[in-house]
Formats: C-alpha cells, structure tokens, sequence
C-alpha cells in the first residue's frame, strides 16, 4: 500500500523540523524509510550529499552515518523490555568490538555515565527498563542515542504518556542537541509544543505534503485546516 507520495523537503544542521499530522498520515512511515527499515518504491534520501535510500541500518553505520532514531514504542522498539539499563546501551556498540566477547565492563561504565548526564531515577544500571517509570525509560532511550554522537535524530512523539516535568526535561534535551548543530526530525501530536519548540514545521496529511510553516507566523487554526487536508493557497486567503 502507497503511504507516503509527493514529499520533498530539506532538514538542516542545527534545527528542529516539526511534523504535524493527524494519526496514521505517514509519519512512522516516514521515520522508519529514512531509518533504513522501509523500503522506497521510488525518490531519494540525501545525507550529507550521499543517497541512503534502501540502505539498512547497519549498512548506515557503517558508511560512517551518525544517524538516531528514537521510535514512538520505546519498550517495543527501541529498547528491550526485560533486559537491564547496561544490556540495553550495549545493544548499540556490541558489534564494534574485535573480540568474540562483549565487553560488559566498559558497556556498565557507558551507562553509568548515561545514568549520572541524563539524571535518569534508577538503583542502579543493572536495573530491568521496564521497571522504571515512563519519563525515565524514555531517558534511556535518548540518553544511549544521543551518547552516540548523532548528526541526526528522528523521534516519533518523544513525550507521549509522560508527566509535564518529564517532557519538559526531553525538550531541554533536544535542544541542548540542536544548540550542538545536530539536526532532529520531531514528529509530534501536541500543535502547543510544535509551534514552541520547532524551527520549522512540516504538516502532511495522508501521506502527502501540505506545507512548510514557520511556527512564529502561523495559528494552530491554519494548521489544523493543513492537517485536514486543505491546500496552502485555501489557508492563506482564509
């Protein structure tokens, strides 16, 4: 089934590009294609001036692409629910080491140190994940990604099912990441936070484009009619 079609758009270093979109409009789909784990029927993915497009993501890293993707399941996806905090940041780096063994002491240094920068509320790092609480999880989630050094993060709603305090303390995150030039791709469902926090912001609607806005000149009211499908013209002479 075609999901996404008619999308261009450019994602700079050092910014936030918001995607708004009413729920199921293409925006997993989206992160996952330039994540390496879908597949393009046609079009391009441009990193840095090199096609990424159909690579996986291990074929990514290799190619030296510093790339995070942080998914909108966290315990599903993007981490494993039963292992403890160490297990889960080792699952990043396991495979770069010479040795047939895994280096558990220098996977438990590494997340401690996640721990103690990311003030994640934890016994300790051998702790299981899916005993912590949401906001902490999700700390994990960020802290082990952005420990990676990325040049680019794409998250899919970051803060859902988090306490205000915990989404307070992912934003600060993100933007002490966009402060250090790295580009984020934020796809989001609270339109406050999109027009607060993003730099630019990208509405689709049924997987197509319906406009780039700049969140300082635009009203929830003309994202909405975007997001329900209305062209840019229609909105603009409303």
């Amino acid at each position: 089934r075609e999901v996404i079609r008619q999308m261009s758009f450019t994602l700079n270093t050092g910014e936030i590009l918001g995607v708004a979109g009413i729920a199921g409009s293409g925006q997993k789909e989206l992160c996952e294609l330039i994540a390496g784990l879908y597949k393009a029927q046609a079009g391009e993915v441009i990193f840095k001036g090199e096609s990424i497009l159909g690579m996986t993501p291990a074929k990514i890293i290799q190619k030296g692409i510093s790339m995070s993707f942080i998914p909108e399941d966290r315990l599903g996806m993007g981490l494993v629910a039963g292992m403890d905090i160490v297990d889960n940041v080792l699952l990043k780096t396991f495979h770069e080491g010479k040795s047939p063994f895994v280096d558990r002491k220098a996977g438990k240094e590494r997340a401690e140190q996640i721990v103690e920068k990311f003030q994640i509320d934890t016994p300790s790092v051998h702790h299981i994940v899916k005993k912590l609480s949401g906001g902490n999880i999700q700390k994990v989630l960020l802290g082990r990604e952005i420990d990676m050094n990325p040049q680019l993060i794409i998250t899919a709603y970051p803060v859902r099912g988090l306490d205000i305090g915990a989404s307070y303390n992912i934003y600060d995150i993100l933007n002490q990441q966009k402060q250090k030039g790295v580009g984020i791709l934020f796809i989001g469902e609270d339109l406050d936070v999109l027009l607060g926090l993003c730099d630019r912001l990208m509405v689709i609607h049924d997987g197509e484009l319906m406009g780039i806005v700049d969140p300082k000149e635009v009203t929830k009211e003309d994202v909405g009619l975007l997001m329900l499908g209305h062209p840019m013209e229609e909105v603009k002479a409303c």
